[in-house]
């Protein structure tokens, strides 16, 4: 044991190399990480009021890799990205609707039918509660008398509201009273009106916290009208009868809507565009970047002079992110990361390794790893990439010594010139001896004469005696201990191969010429086929889950003939609203084919009409089908695409018999238990002017709603029906309502979204036995030397995918890459298997280091001098 004077020495010890012991962080240099998040931390919910603008604004290029409309269909989006896509697309998909509606429902009969209150409240609240983790908040702010309120008994016909900005945000519900467990749910909206309470002129120059504005509004001017708004056109065919259609033709619907750029056009004329990140002071008290698009409308309204009319921006559609959920990109600028990006190059990768962004760290170090560069490789103490967050944790001697690749010494060099296989000559038999001992080579052994084979007759045949004696000697059979030698399958499968094919080929040679001439079965594919679609078009599904989220909530909470005081109730939802909704659908993603709302038998019913006099409709308009389905008609001229909509009751056969509408009708009719609820709470304003807010008389509101799992995608089918012509992936989510007595929740349709097969990336790498992929296990990786990593982006075909050396093995190939690219595997091992010359074998791995063994006489000599050693002891 020590004595008190050890202990003391000890604590002496360890005092001194706390004072000079660096901390892990300390020795590196400041960075442009440091400057933001000095920004970043200086703004308080307490302090926000007090600082400037700029205080409270972070620079543009702290958001890189923004989303371009015109530029999307020619840009792979990565998964650190996906998020944003997502905003841009939602804030567009509202901007498309509500240009729709305002101006289809222009005429002074329209006024009562146009959406209420509690749809734009509701609306704004599915934004938030269908996208946990890709949006916190939506909103659509109007610009000065440009709302024309038509949820009040007392306001006068074609009066307007100063200001109206309803915004939905993701509350953070732990303290609820509700929630027993006191843990976020994710499950709250706070739905507000910025026009009204304190400070509520966002259209102000003094107001500090609107990035958003300026953009779009005022639009007072139409001098860059030609630039600015861009005329769309919907083709509709209307049904008011089962297996009846209004017309036979479609109905030509034209409006105004956002912008629609060229390629060349400039960043002013994108028809979405984000804010700067700003800290959101009062409100949510976060800091977040929106992206904002415009809504159009003719101003003034219900005018009968044309001439004294004008499509004008009237509103922003809004939806908002908080800015620590976006992933920052350290590495350096490149073509993938291009500028300006205020983060590039503070990634800490070493020279000889190459930085790639991870998904999911958002605004925090380390968001990266470091690969090795062409012509190097892992250490044999590391398997894998150097990750970023241990590199930014490191202590200085940690980073100085490690984190290096070694060189791969003596690389090889690719032949301009395809291989070919070496043919030898056989030597003739025809041949005379002397001919042939003439063309011998100097140092090759004599041919034996006569006299010395005659010597060699008695030594061969004690030879063949003694070979003979041990083949009539019978073995003693040794029987050892039964050993179970695993064979190790193949990675590459035969039959995965051939049904790869088999589906590719079907896939490639089905086309809307000839689906018409094919069997029912032979235009789908096995449900493993589109195996990752639940993920790689997971924005597009909850583009389907965002609209039954809000007939849900509309459907189990609203009632026309509520009134509180002068506030009249919604009416009930009507033909026009919905066709726009899945209008706004297609309209907004262009990897959105199609988009339907398919109500049960008997399940949609309207309000009477305005004014109405007639006894039959005095409780509403039931229809017995109402299945609103809008698509995008490709065009591969002139890059446009046509929108049409119709109404599926009116064809002779029900939708409602269809497997799809059945099978989800089936599993959600009887039980719905396992639907989470959902818990909004509406603040509105007290009077015209917005005095105050007030909460509205029913406060807070819930409804229950399905989660994205509660949905399924289908299987991959070919719809030959004269209007997608494409094989497409269908998501099916259900939606719920009140049943006609109000007591319980029953089940009221579905909402679809279709999505473009050739866009979902096949994944051929090896697999567990248990998933569902059909290709699976059939990536030409050499799998003892290499791994099989899935690529982004290439599509539905062959070849996506990459195959990196493993652990102890090196990229012997001079040249820019480190690993074998799928696409040239796929080639290589069709030409190995067809007997032509190829490089398929060739394409594997190296032992690391194998090439620089070298002899050295001083091992030797000490390894001579161990192995002496040890014998002796």
């Amino acid at each position: 044991m020590l004595d008190k004077y050890g202990v003391l020495f000890l604590i002496a010890s360890a005092a001194v190399i706390s004072l000079v012991a660096t901390a892990p962080l300390d020795w590196m240099p400041q960075d442009a990480f440091d400057y933001i998040n000095s920004q970043f931390s200086a703004v308080t919910a307490q302090n926000c009021r007090s600082k400037s603008r700029d205080q409270l604004r972070l620079p543009e290029s702290s958001v890189a890799q923004i989303p371009r409309y015109n530029k999307l269909r020619s840009t792979i989006f990565y998964r650190n990205r996906t998020n944003l896509l997502h905003l841009h697309n939602m804030a567009l998909n509202r901007a498309f609707y509500y240009s729709f509606i305002y101006q289809k429902l222009n005429q002074t009969w329209d006024f009562e039918t146009q959406p209420g209150l509690s749809y734009i409240y509701m609306s704004a609240a599915a934004d938030v509660s269908a996208n946990p983790g890709f949006i916190n908040g939506s909103s659509l702010y109007f610009d000065n008398d440009c709302s024309y309120p038509n949820w009040y008994r007392t306001f006068k016909f074609n009066t307007t509201l100063p200001l109206f900005g309803p915004r939905a945000w993701r509350a953070d519900d732990y303290n609820e009273a509700t929630n027993w467990l006191r843990e976020p749910t994710n499950n709250t909206v706070d739905i507000h009106d910025y026009g009204a309470g304190r400070m509520y002129n966002y259209t102000s120059p003094n107001y500090k916290f609107n990035p958003w504005y300026s953009p779009w509004m005022p639009d007072i001017t139409g001098e860059d009208d030609s630039l600015r708004k861009f005329t769309y056109s919907v083709g509709i065919k209307y049904s008011n009868a089962t297996g009846v259609f209004v017309k036979n033709e479609f109905e030509d619907n034209t409006f105004f809507g956002p912008p629609q750029p060229g390629q060349q056009d400039r960043e002013e004329y994108l028809p979405v565009r984000f804010t700067q990140p700003y800290f959101d002071c009062d409100r949510s008290n976060k800091w977040i970047v929106s992206a904002t698009s415009p809504v159009v409308e003719y101003m003034p309204r219900y005018s009968i002079w044309l001439h004294l009319r004008r499509a004008r921006f009237v509103a922003v559609s809004s939806m908002d992110i908080e800015f620590e959920r976006i992933d920052m990109n350290q590495c350096p600028a490149s073509q993938g990361n291009p500028l300006p990006n205020i983060f590039a190059g503070t990634a800490r990768c070493k020279a000889t390794t190459m930085c790639e962004p991870l998904f999911g760290f958002g605004f925090r170090r380390g968001g990266y790893q470091c690969v090795c560069q062409p012509g190097h490789y892992y250490p044999w103490y590391h398997d894998g990439p150097f990750l970023g967050l241990e590199i930014e944790e490191a202590t200085r001697e940690e980073y100085e010594v490690g984190f290096d690749c070694l060189v791969v010494e003596e690389r090889q060099v690719y032949s301009i010139v395809e291989p070919e296989f070496v043919e030898r000559k056989k030597r003739s038999i025809y041949s005379r001896a002397k001919h042939f001992l003439a063309n011998l080579p100097s140092n090759t052994s004599p041919r034996l004469n006569k006299r010395q084979k005659r010597h060699l007759i008695s030594s061969l045949r004690h030879l063949k005696e003694d070979k003979d004696r041990v083949k009539r000697t019978p073995k003693v059979r040794y029987v050892a201990k039964r050993h179970t030698k695993r064979q190790k399958r193949e990675a590459i499968e035969p039959e995965s191969l051939t049904r790869m094919q088999n589906i590719l080929e079907r896939v490639h040679q089905t086309n809307k010429d000839n689906c018409h001439e094919l069997l029912e079965n032979d235009l789908y594919l096995t449900g493993d086929a589109g195996y990752g679609v639940e993920t790689q078009f997971l924005s597009q599904g909850r583009v389907a889950l965002r609209l039954a989220h809000f007939l849900s909530n509309f459907l189990q909470n609203i009632d026309e003939y509520e009134e509180f005081g002068d506030l009249k109730g919604d009416r009930r939802l009507n033909e026009t609203q919905i066709f726009a909704e899945v209008v706004a659908n297609v309209m907004s993603d262009h990897k959105i084919l199609g988009s339907g709302v398919f109500f049960d038998r008997y399940q949609f019913r309207m309000s009477p009409p305005v004014n109405n006099t007639d006894p039959r409709f005095i409780d509403g308009i039931t229809r017995e089908f109402f299945g609103p389905y809008s698509w995008r008609q490709q065009v591969q001229n002139d890059g446009l695409d046509n929108f049409k909509a119709i109404d599926f009751a009116g064809f002779s056969d029900y939708y409602v018999d269809k497997p799809w509408f059945r099978n989800m009708k089936a599993r959600w009719a009887t039980n719905v238990s396992g639907l989470k609820k959902h818990t909004a709470k509406p603040m509105i304003r007290s009077n015209r002017e917005g005095t105050s807010l007030i909460r509205f008389e029913y406060y807070p509101i819930t409804y229950r709603a399905p989660d994205y799992e509660d949905g399924e995608w289908l299987r991959p089918q070919f719809k030959c029906d004269g209007r997608v012509d494409d094989w497409v992936a269908t998501y099916v989510v259900p939606f719920f309502g009140k049943n006609s007595l109000k007591t319980k929740i029953e089940f009221k349709g579905v909402v679809t979204t279709e999505v473009k097969l050739t866009n979902l990336d096949i994944n051929q790498c090896p697999g567990e036995f248990h998933l569902p992929n059909a290709f699976k296990n059939t990536a030409k990786c050499h799998y003892e030397s290499q791994y099989c990593y899935a690529l982004e982006g290439v599509g539905f075909r062959q070849g996506g995918y990459k195959c990196e050396c493993r652990q102890g093995y090196e990229y012997t190939i001079n040249d820019l890459a480190w690993y074998y690219d799928g696409q040239k595997m796929e080639e290589e091992y069709k030409k190995f298997m067809s007997g032509v010359p190829n490089r398929y074998q060739t394409s594997r791995c190296r032992i690391a280091g194998a090439s620089s063994v070298m002899f050295n006489m001083y091992l030797l000599i000490t390894l001579f001098s161990l192995a002496v050693y040890a014998a002796k002891v």
